[in-house]
């Protein structure tokens, strides 16, 4: 075999090889950098401080979203009231079957609520002039059910705990409506329309230029030049 020959057949070989292989997606620099939100839908979705069901720290805002970090099992490790400013964020898990993911960044991710805490010395035998109450604002982030009375899980001053919700003025916040932009269902990955696109270029490339390669490799040769009986008589005219 000619050294052309050769060539050719190993640049066919390879671009055969080529065309046997998808490509793989190429993947954003947001999706690289974590997993991406997911709505809560229903009510009485709990953020967990570990993967068990015991360790219920509040019930989540319905229609706002957790930021998803991870997996560990049948849990999503997820962030909630991350990047609000001065808010503290905090870390949690929830179950995969109580938030639905999407596909599309939120631009209200998280609730921000701010609410009122009234505070009582419970003493009202004090001389006038001491305060038995005092009212401060505290950072909401949901509800937690205690027996029969209701707490909200708040920061205060840096520090996160329960206040009784009867010490706080009923909860007065809109609705994330986002949740009306189209969404992919969590068993489909999204499509990449644009990278599809470029794929289907490179493979049609690819595809001409192995056409091309074994054209040349297997092209009838073209038959010798023969011999006029009239050159010699040619170069004297």
């Amino acid at each position: 075999m000619s050294v052309k020959k050769y060539i050719a057949t190993a640049a066919a070989l390879v671009l055969a090889a080529a065309l046997c292989f998808p490509f793989p997606a190429a993947v954003s620099a947001q999706e690289s950098a974590d997993c991406g939100y997911a709505r809560i839908t229903e009510e009485d979705v709990y953020l967990y401080s570990s993967p068990q069901e015991t360790s219920g720290l509040f019930i989540l805002p319905r229609t706002y979203f957790v930021k998803i970090t991870g997996e560990t099992g049948e849990y999503y490790r997820v962030e909630y009231l991350t990047g609000e400013g001065n808010i503290s964020s905090v870390r949690g898990y929830c179950r995969m079957d109580s938030v639905v993911p999407v596909d599309y960044i939120p631009e209200t991710p998280f609730l921000v609520y701010r609410t009122q805490v009234t505070f009582s010395a419970g003493n009202g035998n004090l001389p006038d002039g001491f305060f038995t109450e005092y009212t401060v604002g505290a950072d909401y982030y949901g509800t937690f059910p205690y027996g029969s009375s209701v707490y909200y899980y708040v920061n205060l001053d840096g520090e996160f705990g329960y206040v009784p919700a009867s010490a706080c003025p009923p909860l007065d916040y809109p609705e994330n409506t986002e949740h009306t932009q189209t969404e992919t269902p969590p068993d489909e990955a999204p499509v990449h329309n644009s990278v599809n696109a470029v794929n289907i270029v490179l493979i049609c490339a690819l595809s001409v230029a192995a056409l091309g390669a074994v054209y040349f490799l297997f092209r009838p040769a073209k038959p010798a030049k023969r011999a006029s009986p009239f050159d010699d008589y040619e170069q004297f005219d």
